[in-house]
């Protein structure tokens, strides 16, 4: 009988700090081993050449299931993730109906869970009446509870600061985190409703509906809030250097905080409007040239704790809406989360530990998904992606799993791809194909899990 079910040779093993040039085993879908000579295995498999880095943890999805599904639904976007090389999924809770009660969160787990091609966890909603669902959503295992401040998909009523300081207070009690999209509505509303009536109908106007204080106030708003109770607050999409600048000092005056960028607001700026349109709509929208520059630099600067996507999707016919305002804010990131990243990597601005930092470890640790996920460890979950860091390709659509895989990077240039993913151990993707039966689970924050398993835990 072999010593590990599955032995990675030959490889190098990149984790947030450091690359070591090691064999890796498994065993019982964890990490056993990590060293050279190691005992053979019931399958080994030749990593020469290639980078081997923990699965990948997307903390922000819009799967679409249930409730609308001609847009995606839990197989199409977890097919989408495994052949990305994001292991785990994080899926909001702006669905039909919105997961806004915890009975809702465990019906949506059940129905979902049998489609799942990686483990994945929920989120519930925090609106005008749900402060004292908190306990039950940390009872469920909920990953954590998504606060809209701002209109989004689903149109789901954005609380009063009443409301928002109820669910953070009862949110922190029970341990979950708080993450938030955070745009103050009133003031985004009115200044659309000023444009339309001017007759605006273009891209730009949605950009200029959202300007960068419409972000920061809502930041500085929900962390002073927040300050006053035991919440941890997670910043979803920052994207100004306005809000950047109102999240700074709100850490550094010791909030319990933690913020997000997006591939989107970090590869893209104003000027994908004239070549895309509404493809790019965003909320918060694609900004201006210095605000992709202050992102960047605070994730250099190690400001930024991870890397979303925002993976959102419509169908074909919605994203060729020509009026800004009745087209659907997003667009598909999840596939191609690690390539476009990859390739940064091979531009030189981003080094490969700061994208295991950004992309597997941080958000692992956020989430209360570590030490299970995250790194390459002893005792890790073997969630592996397996890198060609010097393959070249193209953004291709038609080999994207999405079901409408309608993408601003079509046609870029990628440098570094994904050529097989495992998940705990088992191969789930390999050259672009997705490989085998769904066996992604449900996960739970660490804390949460624990309760969920009859343990005592202090909070």
């Amino acid at each position: 009988m072999s010593h590990f079910d599955l032995v990675v040779r030959s490889g190098l093993l990149v984790g947030h700090d450091q690359v070591v040039a090691a064999d890796l085993g498994v065993r019982d879908g964890r990490v056993a081993a990590v060293g050279t000579g190691l005992a053979g295995a019931d399958e080994e498999v030749d990593a020469s050449g290639l980078w081997v880095l923990p699965g990948l943890v997307d903390p922000h999805v819009h799967l679409r299931d249930p409730g609308m599904t001609d847009k995606e639904d839990f197989g199409t976007g977890t097919a989408a993730a495994a052949v990305g090389g994001v292991t785990t999924v994080l899926d909001m809770p702006n669905t039909i109906p919105p997961v806004a009660t915890p009975a809702l969160l465990a019906e949506k787990r059940d129905r979902v869970a049998p489609k799942a091609h990686v483990d994945f966890g929920l989120y519930g909603l925090l609106d005008q009446e749900s402060s004292a669902a908190m306990a039950g959503f940390a009872a469920q295992g909920a990953a954590g509870v998504k606060l809209f401040m701002g209109q989004t998909t689903g149109d789901n009523p954005c609380p009063d600061d009443g409301a928002i300081f109820a669910g953070l207070r009862a949110a922190g009690a029970a341990g979950l985190v708080v993450g938030v999209h955070a745009e103050n509505n009133p003031l985004l509303q009115r200044l659309a409703a000023e444009l339309r009536a001017a007759g605006r109908t273009d891209p730009h106007a949605h950009l200029e509906s959202r300007p960068s204080v419409v972000e920061a106030e809502a930041v500085q708003r929900v962390l002073a809030l927040a300050s006053v109770t035991d919440a941890h607050v997670h910043i979803h999409h920052l994207s100004s250097a306005d809000g950047l600048a109102a999240f700074r000092r709100a850490r550094r005056a010791g909030a319990r905080a933690s913020c997000e960028a997006l591939v989107a607001h970090l590869l893209l700026d104003e000027r994908a409007y004239e070549e895309h349109g509404n493809l790019v709509k965003l909320n918060p929208p694609i900004r201006a040239r210095a605000d992709v520059d202050a992102l960047r630099a605070a994730l250099l600067g190690g400001e930024v704790d991870c890397v979303a996507t925002d993976h959102a999707p419509h169908t074909a016919v919605e994203q060729a809406e020509v009026d800004v305002w009745r087209a659907h804010g997003g667009f598909i990131g999840v596939e191609t989360l690690l390539p476009l990243l990859l390739t940064q990597v091979a531009a030189g601005w981003l080094g490969a530990c700061q994208l295991v930092r950004l992309t597997s470890l941080g958000p692992a640790r956020i989430w209360g998904l570590y030490p299970r996920k995250g790194h390459l460890g002893l005792g890790a979950d073997a969630d592996l992606v397996l890198v060609d860091p010097a393959r070249e390709a193209t953004v291709r659509p038609e080999l994207l799993h999405s079901k409408h895989p309608v993408t601003p990077f079509a046609g870029w240039p990628l440098v570094g791809a994904p050529v097989a993913t495992y998940l705990r151990g088992r191969l789930v993707a390999r050259d672009g194909a997705l490989v085998g039966r769904p066996t992604g689970r449900f996960v739970a924050p660490a804390r949460l899990a624990g309760l969920l398993a009859g343990e005592r835990t202090r909070a």
